[in-house]
């Protein structure tokens, strides 16, 4: 009789833990599948050399919740510019905010937006950002511009 006790309440433990690691699944996948879908489109477009003001050089990066600008291969947003950090600096979508922000990472020569330097600023469509001697501009709806 022990061991018929014994084996029913290690059933109903497991059977607890399969329905909370079921329910926490849940939980988790329902969470991520709302916060990317909460997102807007956005994209980063790199900008010719510093005599050409805005004409795009036809890289263009995609973001979607943040995103890495950096001397780094594993960047998002490749820098290829010796005054660039390895991980200079971040965009990233603020939900509280409903906004793309940008924020310095420590970096040694600083981040610029629309020729102000930054350590934290909300962007706004067209923004040019300058990392090192790199210029991009940050598109908010991540379409082609209308020239």
């Amino acid at each position: 009789m022990d061991v018929v006790l014994f084996a029913l309440r290690i059933l109903i433990v497991v059977a607890l833990y399969v329905f909370l690691g079921i329910l926490l699944w849940a939980l988790l996948r329902e969470q991520a599948s709302a916060g990317s879908a909460d997102v807007p489109a956005s994209c980063l477009v790199a900008l010719a050399d510093e005599d050409a003001s805005s004409r795009p050089n036809g890289r263009r990066y995609a973001i979607r919740s943040a995103a890495w600008i950096g001397r780094d291969p594993n960047c998002l947003v490749h820098a290829d510019d010796e005054f660039a950090s390895a991980r200079h600096a971040q965009v990233l979508w603020r939900a509280e905010d409903q906004a793309w922000w940008i924020e310095d990472n420590l970096s040694r020569n600083g981040t610029f937006v629309n020729d102000q330097r930054v350590v934290r600023a909300m962007l706004r469509d067209g923004d040019v950002i300058r990392v090192g001697r790199a210029r991009f501009r940050f598109e908010a709806d991540g379409s082609q511009p209308s020239a």
